[in-house]
């Protein structure tokens, strides 16, 4: 009887030392797979304030190109206007509207 119960111990005592190897081992795989997401959660939210930053900067850069363009809107119609082509022909061209008896209207065949 005390050889068996010696050898139940015996057992056991493998049986937990084997139960604490694989508690170890799993421990450690455990705390690697936190690590690692851990690192997973900080590089995403890196690469989401990088993103966002990109965003405003392009915005700023939209509202920029909107003011331009409303600008340059303005400054067409300020060179297309008609007193300014009426006075750019009158100065730099010395063209004149003609009197009414060098008018000649042609009529429609």
């Amino acid at each position: 009887m005390k050889d068996l119960s010696y050898n139940f111990n015996l057992w056991f005592k493998r049986a937990s030392l084997q139960a604490e190897r694989y508690a170890m081992v799993l421990g450690f795989l455990l705390l690697t797979m936190l690590v690692i997401t851990a690192q997973a959660v900080v590089y995403g939210s890196f690469q989401a304030r990088g993103y966002i930053n990109h965003l405003h900067q392009l915005e700023k850069d939209r509202n920029d190109m909107q003011v331009e363009w409303g600008q340059l809107l303005l400054e067409q119609s300020a060179w297309g206007s008609h007193s300014r082509v009426e006075t750019t022909v009158v100065e730099q061209l010395q063209m004149s509207v003609p009197p009414a008896h060098n008018i000649i209207l042609v009529g429609r065949p």
